[in-house]
């Protein structure tokens, strides 16, 4: 959850540093981030997927299968790192003008997509790298990790608009910077050396198995957003803007749920690889009521905040009302948004990573696009349609994935 929460901190000073240029850039940055956050999500579906493998192996006591895993991950994201950066430098513009931007926030945001997406690696690396270490029951490392580059990102994105006036370049640059700085940490903790021994140009089907339908699963996920965000475009770059700063804030409400369905992915496989059906019970269990507790009292607490919070950002009238929406919105989901976020680890944890993909692009392009479409521009609720989309397709997929848990444990179905 610590580290969870340093990772957002960065979004948010990223996005309050931004704020300060202007509201075309945030909103040029938000648009660009979205791509990023694609990015991000086949980084993290990898990282879930061979945090999985890892902690199954510890639990048979396998140390070699743990390195070639490691391995292998550290090749598909050195791969996946250079199509991505190849995709934000070549065409980063055309996407963003495809999602139908004005002209000056398209250049804002391709500007921040060639700098931050071309050197995506930073921020793959890091994800594999802290996946490793995570799974192998030291959680601590990549937290350090995360607060070091933090401060620095802090401290050197200050510095390049209020100092030196380098805008969103400067921005850019000192969160690839930090990124990498925290990358040397956490290698350090390795056994490098051995890794890169065990590499070669191939994947194991074990892990193509999980990682495929958890990548695919996040990329319909991100993709979707992406759209959702073309939809939101539509209501002016006031309300991207203040789309933009409300998940901003809100990203604080997912933080425990992510933190915990990170652990779960970890100890449901561990529980799994010593053949341990009711501890897995209890684990899944366990997970959603502390993840309902705990992302209830701080999304209540962001959106009690919210209009000083908001404020920080902007003093735009109509921005801050958008951001309010999404505070809403965002707190009264927080139920369906955990149930979502653990039964996707536990089926993760399983080895079966096909449920949650399935689930996923069900809802997000039939439930949450189509909807959000009919409800925000049909029938003019505007952003508000487009989140009420939302906890109608977090609600579906939590609901499917438990009930496909529960056929699970009474009958072993979906294994």
């Amino acid at each position: 959850m610590a580290e969870n929460l340093l990772q957002m901190l960065m979004g948010v000073v990223d996005n309050y540093l931004v704020a300060q240029i202007g509201l075309v850039a945030v909103s040029g940055v938000s648009v660009a981030n979205n791509i990023i956050t694609i990015y991000q999500a086949v980084f993290i579906a990898l990282g879930a997927a061979i945090s999985s493998l890892i902690a199954k192996s510890r639990g048979e006591k396998d140390n070699q299968k743990v390195l070639r895993y490691q391995a292998e991950a550290i090749f598909a994201t050195l791969v996946l790192s250079l199509v991505l950066g190849l995709i934000s430098l070549l065409g980063g513009k055309s996407i963003l003008s495809f999602l139908g931007t004005e002209a000056n926030v398209t250049q804002a945001g391709s500007f921040y997509l060639a700098i931050v997406g071309g050197l995506i690696v930073s921020l793959g690396l890091m994800t594999s790298f802290g996946a490793f270490l995570r799974a192998q029951g030291k959680p601590r490392l990549p937290m350090y990790a995360s607060l070091l580059s933090n401060l620095l990102n802090a401290i050197l994105s200050a510095l390049t608009v209020f100092i030196f006036h380098w805008g969103i370049a400067g921005v850019a640059g000192a969160t690839v910077l930090s990124r990498f700085l925290g990358l040397l940490l956490m290698a350090s903790q390795l056994p490098i050396f051995s890794i890169i021994r065990k590499m070669r140009p191939t994947v194991d089907t074990d892990l193509l198995k999980v990682a495929l339908p958890a990548a695919g699963e996040r990329l319909m996920m991100r993709a979707g957003d992406v759209v959702i965000v073309a939809i939101i475009v539509k209501f002016g770059t006031e309300v991207v803007a203040g789309n933009a700063i409300g998940e901003t804030l809100t990203q604080f409400n997912y933080m425990p749920g992510m933190g915990v369905a990170t652990a779960t992915v970890i100890l449901v496989a561990h529980s799994l690889g010593q053949d341990n059906k009711q501890e897995i019970r209890q684990l899944v269990h366990d997970s959603y009521i502390i993840s309902v507790i705990l992302m209830l009292l701080v999304g209540a607490t962001v959106y009690i905040l919210g209009g000083h919070l908001t404020g920080l950002f902007t003093t735009n009238t109509n921005a801050i009302k958008a951001s309010m929406v999404v505070l809403l919105y965002s707190f009264t989901g927080g139920p369906a948004t955990a149930g979502t976020l653990i039964y996707t680890a536990a089926w993760q944890g399983l080895g079966n990573a096909k449920l949650p993909f399935y689930a996923t692009t069900f809802g997000m392009w039939v439930i949450r696009i189509i909807t959000g479409y009919l409800l925000g521009i049909t029938f003019s609720m505007g952003l508000a349609g487009v989140w009420i989309a939302t906890i109608l397709d977090n609600v579906f997929r939590w609901g499917f994935l438990y009930y496909r848990y529960q056929l699970y444990q009474i009958k072993g179905v979906g294994i």
